[in-house]
């Protein structure tokens, strides 16, 4: 892996400027009289077991006249990176995250990545939603976009999830 990643000249290490706006800006609070308050709701993750990082979460129900409702959440990152910033400068150079067997080389340190920029099950979370209503055949009757405030019932593995689809116990 370190081979691959000097080969390819992949940016591994952050410089210090980003590092320290890492670090101011995961100590941000959150600014909830402009998000829309979805912590009621029961949004899960699904991600690979060993998954360093929870980006996007779901949530759906029936709405009792045969549609469907639903909510997509992205964690909202550009809450704290801000553009022109030194950590908005090193994203666009490493342009993404990169993903070997057993590390990654993350886009944004790892205080924002892996931890204030990722929907964990129990902790409160910036997020860009998207509302959705489905009708029975899946076709989309509406949408919006909202920043909200988010708290996850739980991140699942795919195993986990698929098992608890098929023995019946899906989260309800």
């Amino acid at each position: 892996r370190l081979i691959a990643i000097a080969k390819h000249g992949i940016p591994h290490i952050f410089p210090e400027e980003a590092i320290e706006e890492a670090t101011l800006a995961a100590k941000l609070t959150l600014n909830e009289e402009h998000r829309e308050d979805l912590r009621h709701l029961p949004f899960i993750a699904i991600d690979p077991p060993d998954a360093r990082d929870h980006d996007d979460a779901i949530w759906a129900q029936p709405d009792g006249d045969g549609h469907f409702d639903a909510a997509i959440a992205i964690a909202d990152v550009s809450y704290y990176v801000r553009a022109g910033g030194h950590l908005d400068k090193e994203a666009r150079r490493r342009g993404n995250s990169v993903y070997f067997p057993d590390r990654v080389v993350p886009m944004l340190p790892e205080i924002l990545s892996s931890d204030v920029c990722s929907l964990k099950a129990g902790q409160d979370r910036a997020a860009i939603v998207c509302h959705l209503k489905f009708d029975s055949n899946g076709s989309i009757l509406k949408k919006n976009f909202r920043r909200a405030l988010v708290n996850l019932k739980n991140n699942f593995s795919y195993e986990v999830a698929q098992s608890l689809v098929i023995n019946g116990d899906a989260p309800k």
